[in-house]
């Protein structure tokens, strides 16, 4: 009787220990189709009569105006020309910005977003010099990550970006506010 104890201990640990991985597996392969289709969808718009570095502090005190938490530039042209580099840049600048309560929340949710959070919008000078403004889709953010969003931080951002891009607009029309 005790062989057959064991026996059925044995078999419930075997298969128990099986469909985990399986399901696990079975979850990763749908996240990756999800992230493939997702991953490149984002939002972009042209500023008119503005440099790069004009569009990018202007965002700054945009977002210190909605209270949100400091942004950090990467200036990818200043840093071409203070490097000496062989070749020509042209103006490039990545800012980085989120509230770190806000980012913490959407980490605890799926751990996977930590590796494109803080957000980040790209602001560049193209070959035409028409200066651009790019970010990434919040709502494939969520979707990408499975997020569920309960406090509606992705919407909060989407609005604030879409806000920005109607302020732009007004103080590139506007020409004594740049």
């Amino acid at each position: 009787m005790k062989k057959m104890w064991w026996f059925i201990v044995v078999v419930l640990l075997i298969g128990a220990c099986q469909n985990p991985e399986e399901e696990r597996k079975t979850r990763v392969e749908e996240k990756q189709v999800v992230k493939d289709e997702s991953a490149l969808q984002y939002k972009m718009f042209k500023v008119e009569k503005a440099t790069p570095q004009e569009v990018a502090f202007k965002f700054k005190d945009f977002l210190e105006g909605e209270g949100m938490y400091y942004p950090r530039f990467i200036d990818f042209h200043k840093a071409a020309q203070i490097d000496e580099m062989p070749f020509e840049m042209r103006p490039t600048i990545l800012v980085i910005f989120g509230n770190p309560k806000e980012m913490g929340r959407l980490i605890n949710e799926n751990q996977e977003t930590a590796i494109d959070l803080p957000f980040r919008i790209l602001v560049y000078q193209d070959l035409n010099g028409d200066v651009w403004v790019m970010y990434k889709d919040f709502k494939a953010f969520g979707k990408q990550f499975f997020l569920s969003d309960p406090d509606k931080i992705l919407d909060k951002y989407a609005q604030i970006l879409n806000k920005f891009e109607a302020k732009i607009i007004e103080w590139t029309t506007n020409k004594t506010a740049l």
